[in-house]
């Protein structure tokens, strides 16, 4: 029995409780020992970059920054270094912000949101972060003294990212986009990397007016986040965050997340990228895989899979991956109602 709701479909009734078939899945990552597998509910779409932007070096931003990595693997994200308000707040008063209103920059968004949708597809887009963007601009310890000495000045440069946000909302909502992720860590492996004091007073403010715009235009807000932000929970949730995706769910624990978040937001997981999938143990990775869907999914929905995009940074096996794909696909669509194909994957 195939189920006839389009991949769109199955997201929104995921993100939204709203007794899904199956649960949603983006398993699309590079290749693994050769290995390759598309298998997809979702779409990506970008605005690009404004055609007036010329880097002066090879991994210059259109913020100002550069990125550095050490990953032999070619795919880490790398840390910002030439951070452009390094030298004092003063700087904020001549910075250069990237111009969003530039209509170049957005050459063929509307054809590819409408070529996702006509596949089928639940198309997202991407929007700034509020704290990586933040301590790539000002460098990261300036970026925590902030928070003791420059409230006020880090503030207004939350205000001028957030006029961007709402800039790029509108421009998707035009095109027709579905929703929007942010990727914004916000914990070390141990706490957040702020009090929850100073993220209300700072954060959850142009948090909520983001979620807010996205509402109001019938779309979501799915959040990336790494770390341990048990704290910072109750306010994705009481700001109206639709999604958070989790690379490591065992650091707040299954069952906590299930028993304090369950119901509330949706989860968009893979196996644990630090805890579970290096060792590649198939038994272990098949009952973290249960554990998820059953604990996070029980809400009429509240659950999805996305597969961790950097698998060689990490080292992962394609036995381990595939075990995480077959386990997903086991609890996850037990009466194999998926429109995909059981794609068995290929070597490249």
């Amino acid at each position: 029995m195939r189920c006839t709701m389009t991949s769109r479909e199955i997201v929104q009734r995921c993100i939204e409780r709203r007794d899904p078939p199956r649960i949603a899945w983006h398993f699309e990552v590079s290749p693994i020992e050769g290995y390759v597998r598309i298998e997809t509910d979702f779409r990506g779409v970008g605005d690009g970059v404004s055609p007036d932007f010329k880097p002066d070096v090879p991994g210059r931003t259109e913020w100002g920054h550069r990125m550095e990595t050490l990953d032999p693997s070619g795919e880490g994200v790398g840390e910002p270094r030439d951070n452009p308000l390094a030298d004092g707040w003063d700087k904020l008063d001549t910075y250069c912000w990237p111009d969003f209103r530039n209509e170049a920059r957005y050459a063929g968004l509307d054809q590819a949101a409408a070529r996702g949708h006509a596949d089928g597809k639940y198309v997202y887009g991407v929007i700034p972060s509020l704290m990586l963007l933040p301590a790539s601009l000002r460098g990261m310890e300036n970026w925590f003294m902030d928070h003791v000495v420059a409230e006020d000045h880090l503030a207004r440069l939350l205000r001028g990212i957030l006029d961007i946000r709402l800039l790029l909302i509108e421009r998707y909502h035009r095109a027709g986009v579905d929703g929007v992720i942010t990727y914004d860590d916000m914990g070390t492996g141990e706490r957040t990397l702020i009090s929850p004091e100073q993220f209300r007073r700072l954060y959850f403010p142009p948090y909520k007016a983001t979620c807010d715009a996205l509402h109001d235009r019938g779309m979501h807000l799915l959040h990336h986040c790494c770390g341990q932000v048990r704290d910072f929970m109750p306010l994705f949730i009481e700001a109206g965050c639709d999604v958070i995706q989790l690379d490591q769910p065992r650091l707040m624990g299954i069952d906590w997340l299930a028993e304090h978040c369950g119901g509330k937001i949706c989860f968009w997981n893979c196996v644990d990228i630090q805890a579970t999938l290096p060792y590649g143990d198939p038994a272990a990775i098949d009952d973290e895989a249960r554990r998820q869907v059953e604990k996070l999914g029980a809400f009429g929905g509240g659950f999805m899979v996305k597969a961790y995009q950097q698998p060689n940074s990490l080292r992962f096996t394609r036995r381990a991956f595939q075990a995480m794909v077959a386990a997903f696909h086991r609890y996850g669509d037990p009466n194999n109602l998926s429109p995909l194909d059981d794609i068995a994957g290929e070597t490249v």
